[in-house]
């Protein structure tokens, strides 16, 4: 099966996004990811439900400040934490982590 796709329908394909599948599948690849990396779920872990302060999450943790900059741009990538001043929290999406932990 050879379908041809002009350009107009190539832009268009770009333009429109991911699908919801294709979203869904990003969501779960992503999960997976920050789940998969042992820093990470002990970063997870000490932020816990309620958020910390950085220096309590490398304590913690055991990691240095750029380990930790390093792995938290990654979960708030994923909307897993934010970090405000000097706290970290979990998002919704990152307590859903913590639960499967």
């Amino acid at each position: 099966m050879n379908q041809n796709i002009d350009d107009e329908e190539l832009e268009d394909m770009m333009m429109r996004g991911p699908t919801a599948r294709e979203a869904k599948t990003g969501d779960h690849d992503m999960m997976f990811k920050a789940l998969g990396n042992p820093v990470r779920r002990k970063i997870i872990v000490s932020i816990g439900a309620f958020g910390k302060s950085l220096a309590e999450v490398m304590e913690e943790a055991g990691v240095d400040r750029s380990q930790l900059d390093y792995q938290l741009d990654f979960l708030s990538k994923g909307e897993y934490a934010v970090v405000e001043g000097d706290v970290c929290r979990l998002t919704d999406k990152g307590l859903g982590l913590l639960s499967n932990i």
